[in-house]
């Protein structure tokens, strides 16, 4: 059964000193699988009230990325309620017309499954998928890493290196690589998006490869080609090998990932 649609209430007041008047204390998130994502946050004044917002936007994602959060949501489950720290109220409405409510603490306690008994982290995604400044999803504290660019920049310089190795195994890449896509967060879909948004470039032998990835600033649809060539290469491919042209496409998609997810 899958979901249509999530709204995500945030709500960061906690026991301590009152929150002045223009502080922001509340965001509202809603994403449709059709792709459509509406957000707005209160100041403290506003919530008092119950009316006004200090933020508001309206944007579209894609189904690809709306839909996968949307997966990854429905999985989520209750969490153990913390005082002091903010809450969070889930509400996923599904396709037939049913609902499921959570609440929780607003401490990041977030991880939901993704493959296997690998989980990533739901707030990470929102903030990777959703330009919207400032949002806190399942987690207030706006940690530095703050759409976790800084795990996937050093993924990909790490695996740049081992790839660009003679003495990297397959079985190393085999165990290691795909965990460490799903910890990310990165769909695996056989390629399908990266091959309709760039036709033939997900084929290791299309000359045309190092002009096409350099102009691709998604960093989620990198991931997702890597996640699905190594799937490929692991589950699909007759005699699995990292060749010269699988070396050289890995690395040359990687290395995009690596520049796009620099500090700036």
């Amino acid at each position: 059964m899958g979901n249509s649609s999530f709204r995500l209430i945030s709500n960061n007041i906690c026991y301590g000193p009152e929150p002045a008047f223009s502080d922001e204390v509340e965001q509202y998130l809603t994403v449709s699988s059709s792709g459509r994502v509406w957000f707005s946050a209160r100041n403290y004044m506003q919530y008092s009230e119950g009316r006004g917002f200090c933020r508001n936007k309206q944007i579209n994602i894609g189904t690809w990325k709306a839909g996968f959060l949307n997966l990854l949501v429905s999985r989520f489950e209750e969490r153990l309620m913390v005082t002091d720290c903010g809450s969070f109220d889930l509400q996923i409405r599904f396709e037939d017309g049913t609902k499921r409510s959570i609440s929780g603490s607003l401490i990041g306690d977030d991880l939901v499954p993704l493959y296997g008994d690998v989980n990533t982290s739901l707030t990470k995604l929102l903030r990777r998928y959703i330009p919207i400044y400032g949002l806190w999803g399942f987690d207030g504290s706006l940690s530095p890493d703050y759409e976790g660019k800084k795990a996937i920049h050093l993924f990909a310089k790490k695996w740049i290196s081992k790839i660009d190795s003679p003495d990297l195994s397959f079985n190393e890449f085999e165990d290691f690589f795909g965990n460490e896509c799903t910890t990310l967060g990165f769909q695996m879909d056989c390629g399908q998006q990266f091959e309709k948004k760039y036709p033939h470039a997900f084929d290791p032998d299309n000359g045309n490869l190092d002009s096409v990835v350099q102009t691709i600033t998604d960093i989620d649809l990198l991931g997702s080609a890597v996640f699905s060539q190594y799937r490929y290469l692991t589950h699909w491919a007759f005699y699995p090998e990292l060749n010269d042209q699988y070396r050289h496409w890995f690395i040359a998609l990687l290395n995009q990932m690596r520049l796009v997810t620099k500090k700036k």
